[in-house]
């Protein structure tokens, strides 16, 4: 039978980081180390198409998504920055599959299944570093 006890916020967050590193080995990166402490970054160091990789994780419960801060996206910018490596950021969120109602869904139980929302990495960047395209100005030039 399965325990009803709620998982800790370090069990969450553990939670949140195997599901990453999982899918990191399952597409063949070298991980290079983890580390589970709360607020501490990154989580998981990788080396992911030849490049060191710092990749921080974070993981919520239903509804919500694992969610960066704005002053840790800068911190691992520079961190990233000193090691030349690429900065990532895991978002994750979990529901307890045995839930009915939201509020259930919300609550994690150790021992329990869970439906997992996890896209992938995405990489960390400054807003003066990425190049938005006109789209209106690149139909003009297609047509």
């Amino acid at each position: 039978m399965a325990s009803q006890e709620i998982m800790t916020k370090k069990e969450i967050h553990n939670f949140g980081i195997e599901v990453v590193f999982n899918q990191l080995q399952k597409e063949g990166h070298q991980i290079k180390s983890v580390n589970d402490k709360i607020g501490i970054n990154p989580q998981i160091i990788a080396n992911i198409n030849g490049n060191l990789s710092f990749i921080a994780v974070r993981t919520d419960c239903y509804p919500n998504k694992g969610n960066l801060e704005k002053k840790e996206h800068f911190q691992m910018i520079e961190h990233s920055k000193k090691h030349n490596a690429v900065p990532y950021f895991a978002s994750v969120g979990i529901s307890n599959v045995a839930g009915i109602t939201d509020i259930e869904r919300s609550i994690p139980k150790k021992g329990a299944g869970f439906h997992i929302a996890y896209e992938g990495l995405l990489i960390i960047s400054e807003s003066d570093k990425v190049k938005i395209l006109d789209i209106k100005r690149t139909a003009q030039f297609n047509e």
